[in-house]
């Protein structure tokens, strides 16, 4: 019988071959020949999935947008909102070696795309989707009476910015992940306060 090949199994291996060469020589060290040394591929199976470096490069952002926000999307949804809320950033950070690698490559990715538009859009269509969730995360919080800003989309902008910043000083060594995440927490909890903490105070 024929053998069975795994194709999305043999891109996401393909993907992280890329992310370890982002990591070890940048974006712009990544060559095709690198590629089939590291991964163990012929430069024929490779193109066989992805015919150019650009498209290689594509494909690496895309699939590292998608791992973390289908890690986002499996999360247990429970009734402490504001916990699952909590859990969610925690995808976003760099606090362990798993997400500090997936961050090395993605703000990689970033700083090749303000030259290269098609990645720009690769990564902007990313970062929309992740400030649709924030945005949608904060109305509701609104709507339960539990947030303490007068725009919910402002919030959802001022903690995104807070995890791309946090995300920069943790990769530079600039801040301890306890710190990192104590700074988000206390944050967060500012904005956000149960309706019965209110009532009591």
């Amino acid at each position: 019988m024929p053998r069975i090949v795994d194709h999305d199994q043999r891109r996401r291996e393909l993907a992280e071959t890329v992310w370890a060469l982002v990591r070890e020589h940048g974006v712009a060290g990544v060559s095709l020949r690198q590629i089939t040394e590291r991964s163990g591929w012929s430069s024929g199976a490779i193109r066989h999935y992805l015919p150019h470096r650009e498209a290689i490069l594509m494909f690496a952002a895309q699939h590292i947008a998608q791992r973390i926000e289908a890690r986002m999307l499996g999360l247990r949804r429970t009734a402490d909102v504001l916990g699952d809320f909590l859990n969610l950033l925690r995808e976003v950070l760099p606090l362990d070696s798993e997400r500090r690698a997936e961050s090395q490559v993605w703000l990689a990715f970033v700083g090749l795309s303000i030259s290269d538009p098609g990645l720009a859009d690769t990564q902007g269509v990313a970062y929309r989707a992740l400030s649709e969730v924030f945005r949608e995360v904060f109305e509701g919080f609104a709507e339960l009476g539990c947030l303490n800003h007068p725009a919910p989309e402002n919030a959802a902008r001022e903690i995104q910015a807070l995890i791309d910043g946090l995300n920069v000083h943790l990769l530079l060594n600039q801040i301890t992940p306890e710190a990192a995440w104590a700074t988000v927490e206390t944050r967060v909890r500012q904005l956000i306060q149960p309706p019965t903490d209110q009532e009591t105070t």
